[in-house]
C-alpha cells in the first residue's frame, strides 16, 4: 500500500467518542481486529495495537514527541516546551537533570507523610451517607503530595489543583495559548507566577529545604543548568501531571471497587493483590488516554506507509485492551493476571513516566488506609458516572460513595 493515502479502517472511528463518559471500546476492539490503524478527520493516524504502540513509544526517531499534544503547525519555542513533547538531544538533556533531581528526592521518603494525610482524610469522612470521594480523597492527596515533593506550601494544594485543571481544560494544551495570551505565562500567568515566585525565594533562600524545587534550582549536570524559563515549565509539568494524572488513578480504581463488590473483598482479603489491581485500573480505565506524535521518516504500519509530518496517535486505551497481548479476557477486571506485559498509561522506553512510582506508592496506601476503616462500603444510590471532560483523560468528575456508620 503506497502512502496510505486512501486507506480506511473504521469508517467513522473517533477516539474521543463516549457514552455515558465511557470511551468507546467496543469501536477499538473491532478497529484492532481489523485494519489495525485509523485515518481520523483531523489527520491523525491513530494506532490501535498494543505492539504498534509499544514500536512507536521505542522509537523518537520515527516518532517524534516534538509538539505533543500541540495542535498541526503549532510551534513552541524551546525552551516552553514541556519534556513530554521534546525529542533528543534537547530530551536526553533535561530528563537527565530532572532524573538526578529526583534520584536525591526518594518518593520512600514521603510515604509516612502520605499515610498521615491519606488517614486523616478518611478519618474526616461523614458516615452513614454519600460522600463525593473525589473533593473530599481522590484529588487532594495527589495535589498535597506533589506539594510536599515539589517543595510549594501544602496548604497552597486547592490553588494550584485548580490551575491544573484550568491548564488541561484549556486551548493552552493543544494551541500553547489561550484568550489571556500565548504560552503558560502568558495563557495561565496567575500559575506561572506562582511557580516563578517560588522559584526567585529558592533562589534567595540561604538555608534551602532539601527539596525538588531547591534541587532544580542548584541542579548541574555535565556543566548544565536549566534555564528559569526550564524549571517554569518542568514544574508545571510536575504539578499537572501530580495532580491530575494520579487524581483520575486514584478515582477511578476505587470505583471500580466500589462497584463490584466480589472485587472489593478479594482486595480486603488479599492485600497483596492491590498492586495488580492498580495495574489493572492503569489497564482497563487508563488515565491517559492517548499520546500524539509526529512522523519524521516514512514508516509502515500495519500495511499503511505513514509519510514524513504525518500526525499519529498513540491510542493507548485501546493498546492497553488488546487480545492479542492480553488474552481473551483482555476487558476483564482481573488481579490474577501471571506477568502480564506492562500497561501503556505512563508511555513507554525513554518516555516512561519518571513519576510513575510515585503514582504507584500513592494508590497503594490509599487503597490500604482505605479498607483498613471500611470493610464495606458500596456506590451511594443513584450515583452517575460522569468524567471529567479532557479529550486526553480518563477520570471522574465525582465519586459519591456510601461509607457505613
Amino acid at each position: 500500500m503506497t502512502a496510505g493515502r486512501t486507506a480506511t479502517s473504521t469508517p467513522g472511528f473517533d477516539p474521543y467518542r463516549r457514552t455515558g463518559g465511557v470511551p468507546d471500546y467496543a469501536s477499538m476492539a473491532r478497529l484492532r481486529g481489523g485494519a489495525g490503524i485509523a485515518k481520523l478527520e483531523s489527520g491523525f493516524w491513530y494506532l490501535a495495537r498494543y505492539e504498534d504502540c509499544r514500536r512507536a513509544f521505542l522509537d523518537p526517531k520515527t516518532f517524534s514527541n516534538e509538539g505533543g499534544m500541540r495542535a498541526p503547525g503549532v510551534l513552541v519555542p524551546r525552551a516552553e516546551r514541556m519534556i513530554n513533547e521534546m525529542d533528543p538531544p534537547d530530551h536526553t538533556r533535561l530528563r537527565r537533570l530532572e532524573q538526578e533531581t529526583l534520584n536525591q528526592t526518594s518518593f520512600r521518603t514521603l510515604e509516612p507523610a502520605i499515610r498521615k494525610l491519606t488517614e486523616e482524610l478518611l478519618d474526616a469522612l461523614p458516615r452513614g451517607r454519600a460522600v463525593d470521594l473525589v473533593p473530599a480523597l481522590t484529588a487532594p492527596v495527589p495535589s498535597v503530595v506533589t506539594a510536599m515533593l515539589v517543595g510549594i506550601p501544602p496548604e497552597d494544594h486547592p490553588r494550584f489543583r485548580t490551575w491544573s485543571e484550568e491548564v488541561c481544560n484549556s486551548e493552552w494544551v493543544t494551541h500553547n495559548r489561550t484568550a489571556r495570551g500565548e504560552g503558560l505565562h502568558g495563557g495561565h500567568p496567575e500559575f506561572a507566577a506562582y511557580i516563578d515566585a517560588a522559584v526567585d525565594a529558592r533562589r534567595r533562600a540561604g538555608d534551602a529545604p532539601e527539596d525538588l524545587l531547591t534541587h532544580m534550582v542548584r541542579a548541574v549536570s555535565e556543566g548544565e543548568r536549566m534555564s528559569d524559563t526550564e524549571i517554569r515549565i518542568a514544574l508545571a509539568h510536575l504539578i499537572i501531571a501530580g495532580n491530575e494524572t494520579t487524581a483520575n488513578l486514584l478515582a477511578n480504581l476505587l470505583h471500580r471497587m466500589l462497584a463490584r463488590p466480589e472485587l472489593y473483598a478479594e482486595l480486603a482479603t488479599h492485600r497483596e493483590r492491590i498492586p495488580a489491581a492498580i495495574e489493572e485500573s492503569m489497564r482497563l480505565d487508563a488515565p491517559v488516554q492517548l499520546i500524539n506524535r509526529r512522523c519524521r521518516r516514512e514508516a509502515r504500519v500495519c500495511g499503511v506507509l505513514l509519510a514524513p509530518e504525518d500526525p499519529v496517535m498513540i491510542g493507548i486505551s485501546s493498546a492497553n485492551r488488546d487480545e492479542a497481548v492480553f488474552g481473551p479476557d483482555a476487558a476483564e477486571f482481573r488481579c490474577d493476571r501471571e506477568s502480564p506485559p506492562p500497561q501503556l498509561t505512563f508511555g513507554f522506553g525513554p518516555h516512561l513516566c519518571l513519576g510513575a512510582n510515585l503514582a504507584r506508592l500513592e494508590a497503594v496506601i490509599v487503597v490500604n488506609a482505605f479498607l483498613d476503616r471500611f470493610p464495606r462500603a458500596a456506590l451511594a444510590p443513584g450515583f452517575r458516572y460522569e468524567t471529567i471532560p479532557a479529550f486526553w483523560e480518563l477520570g471522574l468528575a465525582r465519586l459519591d460513595a456510601l461509607i457505613p456508620a
